[in-house]
């Protein structure tokens, strides 16, 4: 029996690495198999950006129970999969929404999927495992699978090196008064920080609450795809989280942090917002993603993947945050700038970064940071972000979905606790967590106004309709390719938190 190519499953090889040696076929590797969605993609976004443009006590949300039975794979496909391994000696080993974890020996699963893989060389000198090209499977089965995840790894980031402290970063308390946080302080709130190929340290952790004053529980640890397996020290993957998680608990002291640690490649980040989104034993109600890679390195499956993950986020009430990235505009191989996904799904809210500046007389001006990663991305521009495409079509720009949503200060920056020492953390992988905090304690307000389930969830629709009254834009700053100004920017976006006029937006009479 022939085999038909998967769509969206096509991989160019990665830039920028160098072939290698051919891979162990008697590797046991993991994959996930996603399905394709058994309800319309469209008519379910336009459900969640509807949500999105409520005021909080007319949403209505679904349970993730009901939301499961509702859009999981039919039987009838998951059987035939089912089928499909068992000819070939796959193990099935989880069943989850619109997923399914097979395992078997690379070389048995790289032949029945169609799969090129060898092993190459990342520009750091690391050796990965790397696919090229479609995937395939039988004429019965391709047009009902996504996707399939675990061939290719993303290569692990450079080493960090020794950390040293830079500039004196804004505490806590500074930074609630700079963005009018409301008084509530995220009580009976879960805020899902994904944390990829790293893991969160209990004594630096305890040392940060403890130096700034902060009265709290430990976060709490999930893993997901056999994490720890994966896990290097030394790439700056745990001082990421140690950001993400000190960040978050120190402006939302109320509220619970679980740290879902997942390897860093597309299975990990896409299994990872899958656990988080249908926790029934924690249930966030706000998710922050401080990671992301340029769109061009994802295949389009995964992409359409995060885009429906985000989509059932919001008819679920949970917020989705992503860090914009800090390398201004990232660039394709013909020098056109591209964004980095999962920030550039149009149902998660992007978060660029600003700079504080001081004239040294009591003049202080927030200028957009000449690195906050911005620009336009794949997806079409959304209705509620019409903004955007003004800015493009201004600038001689074909439109499309525009990165970042909103900003906060990186430069001065944030205390971090990394192995005993304090840092001055930057970056717009700053600003995720920051806007987390905001989005749990304005929960908080939501639920004693108007019941429990009552959570802000997705809010981009209201956030720009209402942009004039919730936030403060930044009109001065460039980076090499987009300069800020007012309304919308590809920098700082709409601009920086007004918490409390927010939070009146969203639960307010």
């Amino acid at each position: 029996m022939g085999l038909e190519n998967v769509d969206g499953t096509f991989r160019h090889p990665w830039p920028g690495t160098t072939p290698g040696r051919p891979f162990d076929p008697d590797e046991r590797v993991r994959l996930t198999v996603w399905f394709t969605s058994p309800v319309d993609n469209r008519s379910e976004g336009e459900r969640a950006a509807h949500l999105g443009g409520l005021h909080v006590r007319e949403r209505v949300y679904e349970t993730r129970a009901a939301l499961r039975a509702r859009t999981d794979t039919g039987e009838r496909i998951a059987t035939e999969f089912e089928r499909f391994c068992a000819a070939h000696g796959f193990a099935r080993i989880e069943r989850h929404w619109r997923s399914t974890v097979i395992s078997g020996t690379l070389g048995e699963l790289a032949a029945a999927f169609g799969a090129h893989v060898d092993i190459r060389t990342s520009p750091h000198g690391d050796a990965f495992r790397h696919r090229a090209g479609w995937l395939q499977l039988p004429p019965h089965l391709a047009p009902h699978v996504r996707g399939i995840f675990g061939f290719h790894q993303w290569y692990r980031p450079e080493r960090i090196g020794a950390t040293k402290r830079y500039g004196v970063p804004l505490e806590p308390r500074a930074v609630e008064r700079r963005y009018a946080f409301p008084e509530a302080r995220g009580a009976g709130q879960t805020i899902g920080i994904l944390a990829y190929d790293a893991s969160y340290h209990e004594s630096d952790f305890e040392l940060a609450m403890r130096r700034l004053g902060v009265r709290r529980s430990h976060p709490i640890l999930k893993r997901v795809d056999g994490e720890r397996a994966a896990h290097h020290p030394d790439t700056g993957a745990d001082l990421e989280a140690a950001t993400d998680v000190q960040i978050a608990a120190s402006l939302a002291p109320g509220a619970r942090i679980v740290v879902y640690e997942a390897p860093h490649d597309e299975r990990g980040c896409l299994d990872a917002i899958r656990t988080a989104i249908f926790d029934e034993e924690y249930a966030p109600s706000v998710l922050s993603i401080s990671y992301g890679i340029v769109e061009r390195n994802w295949t389009r499956a995964a992409l359409d993947l995060l885009d429906d993950l985000f989509i059932a986020a919001a008819l679920l009430g949970i917020s989705v945050f992503v860090a914009s990235g800090d390398n201004a505009t990232e660039l394709d191989e013909d020098g056109r700038p591209h964004v980095n996904a999962p920030a550039s799904s149009p149902f998660a809210i992007a978060c660029g970064a600003t700079e504080i500046r001081s004239d040294g007389a009591g003049t202080v001006d927030e200028i957009a940071w000449h690195r906050s990663g911005g620009g336009f991305g794949r997806a079409p521009v959304p209705a509620w972000q019409r903004a955007a495409s003004t800015w493009a079509e201004r600038h001689g720009i074909v439109p499309r979905r525009g990165v970042p949503d909103v900003s906060a200060q990186c430069e001065p920056g944030y205390p971090v606790y990394f192995r005993g020492r304090e840092l001055s953390m930057h970056g717009t992988s700053t600003i995720a967590p920051l806007w987390a905090a905001l989005a749990a304690r304005i929960n908080e307000t939501a639920a004693r106004a108007h019941g429990a389930t009552r959570t802000i969830g997705f809010f981009a629709p209201l956030l720009y309709a209402r942009s004039a009254e919730v936030v403060r834009p930044i009109v001065r700053g460039r980076n090499a390719t987009f300069e800020a100004g007012a309304g919308w920017n590809p920098l700082a976006g709409l601009g920086v938190p007004n918490g409390a006029a927010l939070e009146a937006a969203l639960t307010g009479d």
